[in-house]
């Protein structure tokens, strides 16, 4: 599989030592029979449990959370909900923010956005690195970006912002010239794959899907995708399994773009 590295330093989902529950907590993925819910205010959602899941500010690589004007990222928990239907599997993050930042035209500004980050390779003997994972030990990460919300049509695959090229987008990473793919978004998520620190890769085939709401001082978002796809780089839930899942998220109204994030370290998530 053809990767085109992006201009994100350390985007992917990373996370300190300092974890509230280190046995970790459980999502339970409820099944329902018919359609899975596509947005955040369906009536679907009441069925699933919630899960708060404590978060922190991401310390371990740069630019870390400690250098914003503040000294922190701003979200310290994450509720979420997970529903399937056997054939896709949706999940619901809400979390407080006083402010929406979803308009960006220039890469100076920031945007809100949230991730799900899953390992690839089945839990063993050697676990994969809550970090963006390691080398032959990738993860999976899925990325909502406030900004695209009504525009992802606007904008490239591979394009951080509305405001670059609309055919493609030629890109400086660490001294070498990268293109990106000439390919157009399906939504507000992108999916990623990262293994390591400064690895994060756009995937060729975008199926993860989305949608975000802001109202009342709290974000939203549904990402929603087939339980299975016939892409490896993929992750594969399966019925009853258990599956690692992460958590970041970025509040732009306090300047957090990149690393600068709260995180989560590894939690569970069991499909029914």
């Amino acid at each position: 599989m053809k990767r085109v590295f992006l201009i994100i330093a350390v985007a992917g989902v990373l996370a300190n030592a300092r974890v509230a529950d280190a046995a970790g907590l459980t999502v339970v993925s409820k099944f329902v029979a018919g359609d899975i819910p596509t947005t955040p205010i369906a009536a679907a959602w009441n069925k699933a449990r919630e899960v708060v899941i404590p978060m922190s500010s991401q310390i371990v690589a740069k630019p870390r959370a400690f250098d914003l004007p503040k000294g922190k990222s701003s979200a310290r928990r994450v509720s979420v909900r997970s529903i399937n239907n056997g054939k896709a599997i949706a999940f619901l993050l809400e979390w407080e923010d006083v402010t929406e930042n979803s308009t960006v035209d220039n890469p100076a500004a920031y945007r809100d956005a949230a991730a799900l980050e899953f390992p690839l390779k089945a839990v063993g003997k050697e676990k994969t690195h809550f970090a963006m994972g390691h080398e032959d030990m990738a993860v999976n990460i899925w990325q909502w970006k406030a900004d695209l919300e009504d525009r992802y049509k606007a904008v490239p695959i591979g394009a951080s912002y509305p405001g670059e090229g609309q055919e493609y987008s030629i890109e400086l990473y660490q001294g070498r010239l990268y293109d990106l793919p000439k390919k157009q978004r399906k939504g507000p998520v992108e999916d990623l794959i990262a293994e390591g620190f400064n690895t994060l890769t756009l995937q060729d085939s975008q199926n993860v899907m989305g949608k975000g709401n802001w109202s009342g001082g709290k974000w939203r978002v549904v990402f929603y995708r087939s339980l299975t796809t016939e892409d490896k780089e993929h992750v594969a839930f399966k019925k009853r399994g258990i599956t690692p899942i992460a958590f970041a998220i970025w509040d732009g109204g306090n300047l957090e773009k990149d690393g600068q994030k709260s995180v989560t370290t590894w939690h569970e998530l069991r499909v029914e």
